[in-house]
């Protein structure tokens, strides 16, 4: 299986087995008919770019070179594949700037690979998928070319599901916080775009307006002194006025003694007193007189002064309420310069976070948008599924009937049927046997499927004309399905095409055959076992 694969074309990389120390050095050889025509080809692990053609009479259509060292003619694995392609299933003889030099498209190694299925790629699990890994639109896109539907539809729901992988990423990433604040929903982001602009309008109109004064730090802080200033003022008045109200009720109450009082007192200090001389009553009663007097006038001369004060105050004040006025009058819409870079520096910072944020929001207008024309698109790529499952109906009875037919010849008791459907995932492809999933029938399911390509194949593009499958496909099938299954194939195959099974001959010998098959024409006659020591293949044995 992997040396008809290496001749056809399969990648060779580091770990392959034609790499290896013991195959690196060896060739291998094989014999093909493609197109009518039988040649011979060679490719080595050493080399695994070059396919060399043994058989020099054959002219194929492909861009030859000449090995410098051997001088033999050989086509580069790319090229080689390019030709299978096209001999093989219809394929463009130069994909160079058609729709088959697109990732994604049908290529000869996906195609193939469903005639020749490899165990170690997984290839007996599902009908559809001859790798384990295929992806969804690799099998839906290849296996709609190989049945003649139009391949291109699911190639179209590929490039949906990425689009829809692509966003989901996005989404994803925007809610768990990789790209922080970057993306957002558009209701979320149409607030935030309106306030930021609306600020970016506001600082646009203050720079427009703004002047730049040279002495506007110093007018600043004369105007902060003015105002101290001010208050102490005002303090003082208030003190003034407090000693004013207090003067003028001194006044008020400041008078001569009572002449009564006086006399009485005068009379007293008499007896209290008696050998000292006294002053006439007169005299000590024009003292308190001159008393009072002198009293009254200071009291009126310190009015004077603190009512002076107080205007003095009162005029001090709105002199320098005037000069604080034309102060601000100066400083009104005029600034120091670093005010002015700050303001500009202020608004470039909200001008790009309006700009990032109208970003956003385009941004996240076009993500809901997508979302909302992927399901257009999905719905629309369903419509024209259906439709052209309509229009190739015949293409779709005809697969149907071949694996309803075979699916008859391996059970007598058992019907299935071969369902394509038009889904809004691409078309899928389901063949169902009845009964419990026991006994290999998922491994027959396979079967059925191959040999019906094999048919459609060599009918729509002249096909391969070879079907093989590895004895794996086999494992848990019941030995008289597997006795059916060989007979089908050989007659499946016809006389212009080849069924091959690798299977170990002490299997095939226990199977119930039925006379359509001669052992002895079937059966390679070169004999490999691993029985003893000097058992094996191509001179070693595999672990």
């Amino acid at each position: 299986m992997e040396i008809i694969h290496f001749l056809l074309g399969a990648n060779c990389d580091k770990d392959s087995l034609f790499r290896t120390p013991s195959l690196i050095e060896h060739s291998f050889r094989g014999t093909f008919q493609i197109g009518g025509e039988s040649f011979t080809v060679e490719r080595a692990g050493k080399e695994p770019a070059k396919v060399f053609l043994i058989d020099e009479n054959v002219h194929f259509d492909l861009p030859t070179k000449t090995d410098k060292g051997s001088g033999r003619a050989y086509v580069s694995n790319t090229n080689w594949r390019i030709y299978l392609g096209h001999a093989m299933f219809g394929m463009p003889a130069n994909v160079v700037g058609t729709v088959f030099d697109e990732p994604g498209t049908p290529t000869f190694r996906a195609l193939f690979s469903y005639f020749a299925r490899r165990w170690l790629s997984g290839a007996f699990s599902y009908p559809e998928r001859q790798a384990e890994q295929q992806q969804r639109g690799d099998w839906q896109v290849n296996l709609s070319y190989l049945l003649g539907l139009d391949w291109q539809i699911p190639y179209q729901f590929q490039k949906v599901r990425e689009r829809e992988r692509t966003l989901e990423e996005l989404k994803k990433a925007a809610r768990g916080g990789a790209f922080g604040n970057v993306l957002g929903t558009v209701a979320e982001l149409r607030p935030q775009v309106t306030i930021a602009e609306t600020r970016a309008d506001k600082l646009r109109a203050q720079l427009s307006s703004f002047e730049v004064l040279d002495s506007y730090r110093d007018l600043s802080r004369r105007a902060a002194r003015l105002k101290s200033d001010m208050q102490a003022v005002g303090r003082e008045s208030i003190s003034l006025s407090e000693t004013l109200e207090h003067l003028e009720r001194a006044v008020d109450t400041e008078r001569p003694p009572d002449h009564a009082d006086l006399k009485k007192l005068y009379e007293a200090t008499g007896i209290e007193l008696p050998g000292v001389a006294l002053r006439r009553f007169e005299e000590v009663n024009r003292f308190y007189d001159s008393v009072v007097v002198n009293r009254r006038a200071h009291l009126s001369r310190e009015i004077a002064q603190t009512r002076q004060g107080m205007k003095e105050n009162e005029d001090q004040l709105a002199a320098l309420d005037r000069e604080r006025a034309e102060i601000l009058k100066t400083l009104e819409g005029r600034g120091a310069l670093e005010d002015f870079i700050t303001l500009q520096r202020d608004l470039a910072t909200v001008e790009a976070s309006a700009a990032a944020l109208r970003e956003r929001f385009k941004a996240a207008e076009v993500l809901e948008g997508e979302s909302a024309q992927l399901d257009i698109d999905r719905a629309h790529l369903k419509r024209r599924l259906q439709e052209d499952h309509q229009l190739r109906a015949p293409v779709l009875e005809k697969a149907i009937l071949l694996i309803a037919d075979a699916i008859s010849e391996l059970y007598d008791d058992r019907t299935g049927q071969f369902i394509v459907e038009a889904t809004e995932n691409g078309p899928e492809f389901k063949i169902s046997i009845e009964g419990d999933r026991g006994g290999g029938i998922s491994k027959v399911e396979i079967f059925c499927l191959d040999l019906a390509l094999l048919q459609i194949a060599r009918d729509n593009f002249g096909g391969p004309r070879f079907l093989i499958h590895d004895s794996h496909l086999f494992d848990g099938v019941d030995a008289r399905q597997i006795a059916s299954a060989l007979s089908l194939g050989a007659r499946g195959a016809g006389q212009d095409m080849q069924y091959i099974v690798t299977l170990n001959s002490d299997i095939f010998d226990s199977l119930p055959l039925s006379g359509e098959i001669d052992r002895d024409q079937v059966v390679l006659s070169t004999r490999l076992s691993d029985k003893a020591e000097t058992g094996g293949i191509f001179g070693f044995r595999f672990d």
